[in-house]
């Protein structure tokens, strides 16, 4: 749906009832488009944080190379010569 500036400055709370189930509200001023108005997606369930972890872990072992290397700190004592 399109609406002027001055029409959604008076139907704010109808754009949005119209806005929270989906719908996009494109915002015009003097024929130009200035801004979208858009509902938020739900919150959804929380996430399963050992799960979340789990799957972290699979990928840091599948991504891993086998490579060490030094720690940050050694690597700053050696850059700067000590």
């Amino acid at each position: 749906m399109t609406a002027t500036l001055q029409q959604a400055q008076a139907d704010l709370l109808k754009l949005l009832g119209m806005v929270q189930p989906g719908e996009e509200v494109l915002i015009t001023s003097q024929g130009r488009p200035v801004a979208r108005l858009t509902g938020l997606p739900s919150a959804g369930a929380v996430p399963n944080r050992q799960l979340w972890l789990a799957r972290l872990d699979q990928l840091r072992h599948h991504l891993a190379t086998g490579k060490t290397g030094l720690p940050i700190e050694q690597m700053l004592d050696e850059d700067r010569g000590n």
